[in-house]
């Protein structure tokens, strides 16, 4: 069956019929160039013996770019070769003198095995001396060749070996650079004294606090770099977002040129859009395209938006599609590292018919060709829904994308508006480097590493002042003569973690056996006492939590129909106002606040229909944090005139506060499991009614600063949102939040839109 024919297929079956929008996005041609300078015919072999017979046109442009000595960030499609205009610029460096070196960063390990094999096969069709040193006996040892990985999976004995006789190009990511290379600097001298280019793929997975850690290794790198006289060139690669070139120079520190308009060519992409009826459950309809999809002979992949769903949708092929469940796997976070390689070689072997998978899989690893993309439910950014739909028609093959929608507000929006969708621009992706409990972290480890001087030119120590005096008040750093900053510790550096804020948990069942694990944030919604964990579609039930040695022990629990979701509660105290606009007489606010969360028990809700099976308490430790946010007063006389309506002044807070949260990601690159809120119906602080909405981590990572920024588009979105939906009062298309801690009560969209409408006038 072609692609075309599954289609109608879809359109006709009973089942499939809610299809309300067929996009067809035209293939496109490849558009060739030429380099300024040509490339040397040693190259053009190299290349050629590849199955590469030209460059790209954004390709050839980055290469002059590069060439030219630029920072560069190259922002096209997946699979559009962005990775040979990095390879191209490197391998001729390395040509012309043996002993250049080029680090290259990326965020998973998959990247770097997917990226060495590529780097590796054009190297060897080229004149490259492949050792960096021979064996000194005849035994087999181990000698650095051209290029070589270096990460936590490299053994003691193999890092020993590249520090000693560094390979031309290291393969590494921020963590290894954080925890092994930063600090011992002294053992790495001559790679840095010969650090000619710095990588950094996809840019775009950095933001947030993950972002924001990373932005401040990259600056210690650059410190150690020029204590060893060198100045590399930064070449960055992203997916569609709204603002690469800021985000490269939020990263870096360094302007960038940036490399859009892509070359590559593209086969036709189908993109239907799927609606279920109502009562209908959309995870029921994602399971049946995806099965009908591989029983069609396409190589399918399923994103889903949460590990639980993930493991669901497995279970039910498991039990319903028999003839497909040995060759359908799940992959998420959480499966150890040797699991997740495992089923990326199945993959791309063909071993697999299909994967179901969390946003794990969004990044480019090369799992061979796909055919069809299911989303179950939108992803919710328009980057990470053609981040995830580029996984499939590679190599200009045809291909087809199912947006499933759920109930959710932005997914109703865009199934109310679909022509939106396709206009719409990407989001901006936004990172707070100087975030004060990451930077202070940073500063120590900078600190260790080398002094800092108050002349430091990577480190804005002017603006940094606060945080260093902070560090000295603290005992943490010693200040010297001459404005010179030491370190009172011994590699800092081990106690900064730079994926989450805290420890990860490990996840063991009875026995010992270790199941997974979960970040320090996620641990008292997802796995406190009574919650249901799913594993490999297996269910198992939380039985006690050890927040001392960060372990929750679960039991295997097969024999259940529910699922169980946390029951929170949250206050805000304002320590600062940093900034402040007006919206038609209402003073909206930005600075820091101090969030207190508490997880106060728990719901259990009948698999398929929802249904609340009952409330149980818990007595668990709040959550205490600081965070930037925004927040404003509602006047009491359009609370009057909502009132006089017979509207709920409670229900119009708390509604247009899910709303704003629900329309934020439509501006930054985020999730609203990023963000927080509170609607007060009296704030004793502000003395009035009052909504605050905040960075759901600690010091903040600037995404309400971007909606601060956009408020009225941002505010308008989000009228528009409510004003859309079918719905009277509430639903979970436009107010209802899943991750609401009052069970979405109390809710009235009526008097939010009253609020929306006062603020704008």
């Amino acid at each position: 069956m072609d692609i075309n024919a599954f289609i109608q297929e879809i359109k006709s079956r009973p089942d499939f019929r809610d299809v309300v929008h067929h996009e067809e996005i035209p293939a496109k041609e490849p558009v060739y160039a030429e380099t300024a300078e040509p490339l040397s015919n040693e190259m053009k072999e190299a290349l050629r013996a590849s199955g590469i017979e030209g460059l790209f046109s954004h390709q050839a442009l980055g290469v002059d770019l590069i060439r030219s000595g630029q920072n560069v960030v190259v922002m096209t499609p997946t699979a559009s070769g962005k990775s040979l205009i990095y390879n191209i610029p490197v391998l001729e460096s390395v040509l012309k003198d043996p002993e250049a070196k080029a680090l290259y960063i990326f965020p998973l390990k998959g990247l770097e095995q997917d990226q060495l094999g590529a780097f590796r096969e054009l190297a060897e069709r080229l004149p490259i001396n492949k050792t960096t040193g021979a064996p000194k006996s005849k035994r087999k040892a181990f000698a650095p060749g051209v290029s070589e990985i270096y990460d936590g999976d490299t053994t003691a004995y193999r890092r020993k070996k590249i520090r000693e006789a560094p390979p031309s190009v290291v393969l590494t990511n921020p963590d290894m650079i954080h925890m092994a290379i930063n600090p011992f600097h002294q053992k790495w001298e001559s790679f840095f004294r010969n650090l000619k280019y710095v990588i950094i793929d996809e840019i775009h997975t950095y933001r947030g606090v993950f972002g924001s850690h990373v932005a401040n290794v990259l600056r210690r790198l650059r410190r150690i770099a020029k204590l060893y006289g060198s100045e590399p060139v930064f070449i960055a690669c992203s997916a569609t977002i709204a603002n690469p070139g800021e985000l490269a120079e939020m990263l870096s520190g360094l302007p960038f040129e940036t490399v859009t308009g892509s070359g590559a060519p593209q086969g036709t992409r189908h993109f239907l859009m799927v609606n279920p009826t109502f009562g209908v459950s959309p995870y029921t309809v994602s399971t049946r395209l995806f099965a009908a999809s591989v029983r069609s002979g396409f190589k399918t992949i399923a994103f889903t938006k949460a590990r639980k769903i993930t493991e669901l949708i497995h279970s039910w092929i498991n039990d319903g599609f028999k003839d497909i469940s040995p060759f359908i796997s799940s992959y998420r976070a959480g499966f150890l590292p040797e699991e997740r390689r495992e089923i990326e070689k199945r993959l791309f072997s063909g071993e697999l018919s299909g994967v179901i998978s969390t946003s794990a899989l969004e990044l480019g690893v090369d799992i061979g060709g796909l055919d069809v993309c299911v989303l179950v439910g939108y992803p919710g950014t328009v980057s990470s829904t053609w981040q995830r739909s580029g996984r499939v028609g590679r190599s200009g093959r045809d291909s087809l994308i199912i947006m499933v929608a759920m109930a959710d507000a932005l997914d109703q929006y865009f199934m109310r508006n679909p022509l939106d969708f396709f206009r719409r621009s990407s989001e901006a992706a936004v990172l707070d480097p100087e975030n004060r409990p990451i930077v202070k972290s940073h500063l120590l480890c900078a600190a260790s590493e080398a002094y800092i001087k108050s002349t430091d030119s990577i480190f804005d120590t002017k603006r940094l002042a606060p945080a260093l005096f902070e560090l000295e008040q603290e005992g943490k750093l010693r200040r010297g003569k001459l404005d010179v900053w030491f370190s009172r510790r011994r590699l800092p550096q081990m106690e900064v973690s730079i994926r989450e804020s805290g420890e990860a948990y490990s996840i063991i069942v009875e026995g010992g056996k270790l199941l997974g694990e979960s970040s320090s944030a996620r641990v008292l919604y997802d796995l406190h006492p009574g919650a249901v964990y799913l594993h490999k579609g297996v269910q198992y039930r939380v039985v006690r939590l050890d927040m001392h040695d960060r372990v929750a022990f679960c039991r295997p629990a097969n024999d259940i129909d529910y699922f169980t979701r946390a029951i929170t509660s949250e206050e805000s105290e304002i320590l600062s106002v940093d900034d402040s606009i007006e919206l038609n007489g209402t003073v909206i606010n930005f600075g820091r606040l101090r969030i207190t969360e508490r997880v106060t028990g728990y719901r259990k809700k009948q698999l398929f229909t929802d249904k609340d099976l009952g409330e149980f308490p818990l007595d668990l430790p709040p959550s205490v944090f600081t965070t930037t946010g925004i927040w404003m007063k509602v006047a009491a006389d359009i609370l009057d005139e909502v009132r006089s309506q017979g509207f709920s002044t409670g229900g119009a807070l708390h509604a247009a506060e899910h709303a704003a949260i629900a329309a934020l990601p439509l501006y930054a690159l985020c999730d609203r499991m990023d963000l927080g809120g509170v609607s007060y119906p009296y704030n004793p602080e502000l003395e009035s009614a009052a909504i605050f909405i905040y960075d759901g981590h600690e010091g903040g990572v600037g995404l309400t600063k971007r909606g601060f920024e956009c408020a009225r588009d941002w505010f308008g979105s989000t009228m528009s949102l409510m004003e859309d939906c079918g719905c009277e009062v509430a639903c979970p298309s436009c107010t209802q939040d899943p991750k609401c801690g009052n069970n979405n009560e109390p809710l009235d969209k009526r008097g939010a839109i009253m609020i929306l409408k006062d603020w704008l006038g």
